[in-house]
C-alpha cells in the first residue's frame, strides 16, 4: 500500500511538472516526504503541555474523598509525567545551545545555525514554562518529589540524582536567566516566571513549621534584576508584571512569558494569552486563563503555587506591632526589602556600600515605575509594619549588633526629608481633597441605586422585563477573585434577571414501564 501511495504521488507530480522539471532532494527523494518541524508549531506543543494534568487514582474532586487518596511514593515507579519532562527537556537544551551557538559566532552569521530560520525562535521560553509546570505537577501528585529547594543566587545546588530532579529546584532556572549567552528577553523572563513559581511552591504545605519565605526570596531575585544594569527596559517592566501576578496569585495559571513571545501578530497573542494554546474552551478550570479559578483536583501545579504564594503574602503583610510569629532576622530582610522597592520606585539607585546617587532605574521610566507603585499598593496599603519595626531599633546605631543584623540597608528618613515630605503633602492636598469628594460620590451613588431598587421594585415584578430596575451585586467571592463578570452572570441568573430561566431544583420523575 505504501509503494502504491508513493507510485500515485509521483504521477500526480508528473502531471504537474508535465516537462520533468521537478524539483527534487538528496537521493532523488520526492520534497514533499522531507521530515521537517515549523518553530512556532513545536512551541505551541510545548506550552500545550501546560494544560496536562494527573488525577491521583480515586481523587473524584470531592474534598473528603481527596484527602483518603491514597498518593503514591516518590521512586516507587516512573511517573506519568515523566516522559513528556524528558521530551521538553531535551528541547530546551537544543534550543538553549542554539542560542549559545549564536552567541559565539555573531549575530550576522547563520552558517552555524541553519538556513532559514527567523533568528529567533519562542521554543526554550514554551519550554521553560512548560518544564516548571510539569515539575510542579510532578510534586504536587506524589508524596515526596523532588525537593523545590530554592537557593540563593549565587549558591552552588547539590548534585542531581536524575536529570528530571534539576528542573525542580530555582537555581536550574536561575542559571538559565544569568547565561551571558542566552541573550533573548523572552528566554529570561520564562526561566524568572520559573524561578517565582518554584520558590512559592516550595511553602505549599501549611503544616510545615518554617517560615513562608519563597514568595519573598522570588521578588528579591526579581528586584535584583530590575535594578541591574544591563538589564532591558522591556524585560525590567515584564519582570514587574511578574512580581505582581506572584502577589496575586496569577504566576502560574498566567503564562505570561510564553504568550507573548510568539511570532504572531498581536492579536494571536493575546488570544493566546487569554484562552490558552487550546483554544477558549480548554484554558483552566472555566475556559478561560482570566478567570484564574484553580483547584487541587484540576489545575494542581498552580494550586500549590497560590497555597505557597498565600502563606507569603501572609508575611509580608504581618502587622503585628510587638509580638510578631517571625523571627527578627525575618522582619529586617522583609524591611531591607521595603526599603530598595521604595527607593528603586522613586528613582533613587540603590547601593550596597551605603553611597546614595540620585539616578536610579525608574527615574525616566514611567511604566516600570507604576507597576512597582501597584506593588506597593498592594502588598502594604497603608503602612510596612516590618519597616516601622525595624526602624524602631535605629537606637543600637553604634554597636556591633546593629551591622550584625543588616540595619544599616534599612531605609531612614532623615530631617531634610520629613520637611520635603510635609511640603509635598501641603502641595498635594488639593488634589488629595479632591479624591475624597469622588471616593464619596461614588459610595453616594452605590447607595442610590440599592435606594432607588427598593423604591420603584413592586413586588412579584419579573426582573427581565424592559425598565426593570436592576438589585445590586454583591461583592461574593468570584467577584472578590477578579472574576466580575463571572460573577454579575451567577448572580443575575440566579435572579432570573438576564432573559434566561433561573433553575432552582430539578426533580427526577420516574415512569413506570408495564414492559418490565
Amino acid at each position: 500500500e505504501e509503494d502504491l501511495l508513493k507510485k500515485k504521488q509521483d504521477q500526480a507530480l508528473n502531471d504537474e511538472f508535465p516537462l520533468g522539471r521537478r524539483i527534487v532532494g538528496p537521493g532523488d527523494d520526492d520534497p514533499s516526504n522531507v521530515e521537517y518541524a515549523s518553530y512556532s508549531l513545536v512551541a505551541d506543543a510545548l506550552l500545550a503541555t501546560c494544560h496536562v494534568h494527573v488525577r491521583i487514582q480515586g481523587d473524584d474532586g470531592d474534598p473528603a474523598t481527596s484527602a483518603a487518596a491514597a498518593r503514591p511514593q516518590a521512586g516507587a515507579s516512573e511517573h506519568p509525567i515523566a516522559p513528556l519532562m524528558e521530551l521538553c527537556l531535551s528541547w530546551l537544551e537544543w534550543d538553549l545551545e542554539r542560542h549559545r551557538i549564536r552567541a559565539r559566532g555573531g549575530e550576522p552569521s547563520r552558517a552555524s545555525t541553519g538556513a532559514g530560520e527567523s533568528c529567533r525562535s519562542s521554543i526554550a521560553t514554551c519550554a521553560v514554562t512548560a518544564l516548571c509546570h510539569m515539575a510542579l505537577l510532578r510534586q504536587s501528585t506524589t508524596l515526596a518529589g523532588c525537593s523545590a529547594s530554592s537557593p540563593r543566587p549565587g549558591e552552588k545546588r547539590r548534585h542531581e540524582a536524575s536529570d528530571l530532579d534539576g528542573p525542580c529546584t530555582a537555581q536550574f532556572y536561575i542559571d538559565i536567566f544569568d547565561d551571558p549567552l542566552v541573550g533573548s528577553d523572552a528566554v529570561r523572563a520564562a526561566a524568572a516566571q520559573a524561578v517565582v513559581c518554584v520558590c512559592c511552591a516550595a511553602d505549599r504545605h501549611e503544616a510545615t513549621s518554617k517560615e513562608a519565605s519563597g514568595l519573598l526570596l522570588s521578588l528579591e531575585f526579581l528586584l535584583d534584576r530590575i535594578i541591574d544594569p544591563s538589564t532591558s527596559s522591556g524585560l525590567r517592566t515584564t519582570l514587574a508584571m511578574l512580581m505582581m501576578d506572584a502577589s496575586t496569585g496569577k504566576v502560574c495559571s498566567l503564562q505570561r512569558a510564553a504568550s507573548f513571545c510568539s511570532q504572531g501578530g498581536l492579536s494571536q497573542c493575546g488570544s493566546r494569552f487569554a484562552n490558552g494554546p487550546l483554544g477558549a474552551s480548554a484554558g483552566s478550570d472555566n475556559g478561560s486563563a482570566l478567570l484564574m479559578t484553580v483547584s487541587d483536583s484540576t489545575y494542581p501545579a498552580a494550586n500549590a503555587v497560590n497555597d505557597g504564594a498565600r502563606r507569603g503574602l501572609r508575611l509580608l503583610k504581618d502587622s503585628s506591632k510587638e509580638s510578631s510569629p517571625y523571627s527578627n532576622a525575618t522582619i529586617i530582610r522583609v524591611a531591607i526589602f521595603a526599603s530598595k522597592l521604595w527607593r528603586t520606585m522613586n528613582g533613587e539607585a540603590v547601593c550596597e556600600n551605603g553611597g546614595r546617587p540620585s539616578i536610579g532605574v525608574c527615574a525616566y521610566d514611567c511604566h516600570l515605575r507604576c507597576s512597582l507603585v501597584a506593588l506597593w499598593q498592594w502588598i502594604w496599603p497603608k503602612h510596612c509594619m516590618q519597616l516601622m519595626r525595624s526602624q524602631s531599633w535605629h537606637a543600637l546605631r553604634g554597636t556591633p549588633q546593629y551591622s550584625a543584623m543588616g540595619l544599616t540597608r534599612v531605609l531612614e528618613t532623615t530631617t531634610k526629608e520629613k520637611e520635603l515630605g510635609a511640603r509635598e503633602d501641603e502641595a498635594l492636598a488639593p488634589l488629595a481633597a479632591v479624591v475624597d469628594a469622588e471616593v464619596d460620590r461614588q459610595l453616594f451613588r452605590g447607595e442610590m441605586a440599592g435606594q432607588a431598587y427598593n423604591y420603584a421594585h413592586k413586588a412579584g415584578a419579573n426582573l427581565a422585563d424592559v425598565g426593570e430596575p436592576l438589585p445590586v451585586l454583591k461583592k461574593d467571592v468570584a467577584w472578590k477573585m477578579g472574576g466580575w463578570v463571572a460573577s454579575t452572570a451567577h448572580q443575575r441568573r440566579a435572579q432570573g434577571a438576564d432573559g434566561g430561566s433561573a433553575v432552582s431544583k430539578i426533580r427526577l420523575s420516574v415512569v413506570k414501564n408495564n414492559s418490565t
